[in-house]
């Protein structure tokens, strides 16, 4: 039987802006056998409007990555040539500026939150959260984001350890 670890938590990001390299698990243990499998990765805004007063739109797009990556382009935060990120999300949202806006805060509802999860990746040291927002209200609004984790608890071989140490730590196949 495989035991499962969930965890989550906010992160606060200001629209049309990169937030980056949110540490948000690390594991440390003499025990290279034990290692984490992301299940499921979800983000999404605990507050649609902000405080926001305009009708629009706005958009999420975030990546799960095992090591700090650099962030100077947005295009770099769901890049899946990036050994180190290994989910992926994008997600657009709508305001309007009325009472009422929350219910169209999704074309489609909170279950379109989950994120695409590479299935050949093993954690065993940390995980962080990369993302940048884009909206077209005119005074950017800082939101808080909500994260939900579920990691499954996985026996490897020492020799796997090592391989995935390299694999999922500064393997920026671009430079």
């Amino acid at each position: 039987m495989s035991r499962l670890l969930s965890f989550r938590g906010l992160i606060t990001s200001p629209d049309n802006a990169i937030t980056g390299n949110q540490n948000i698990f690390t594991y440390q243990s003499p025990d290279l056998t034990r290692a984490w499998k992301v299940k499921s990765f979800i983000l999404f805004p605990k507050d649609i409007r902000a405080g926001g007063k305009s009708d629009g739109q706005f958009m999420v797009c975030a990546s799960l990555a095992t090591d700090e990556i650099e962030l100077g382009q947005f295009a770099e935060i769901c890049d899946v040539s990036d050994n180190r990120q290994i989910g992926w999300i994008q997600r657009g949202y709508n305001m309007r500026d009325a009472p009422v806006s929350d219910f169209i805060a999704g074309p489609t509802g909170l279950s379109d939150s989950f994120a695409i999860v590479d299935p050949d990746h093993i954690v065993n040291r940390n995980l962080y959260i990369n993302m940048y927002t884009t909206s077209d209200d005119s005074q950017a609004a800082s939101r808080d984001y909500n994260y939900l984790l579920v990691l499954e608890e996985v026996k490897i071989t020492e020799n796997e350890a090592i391989l995935q140490i390299v694999k999922g730590v500064a393997q920026d196949i671009r430079n």
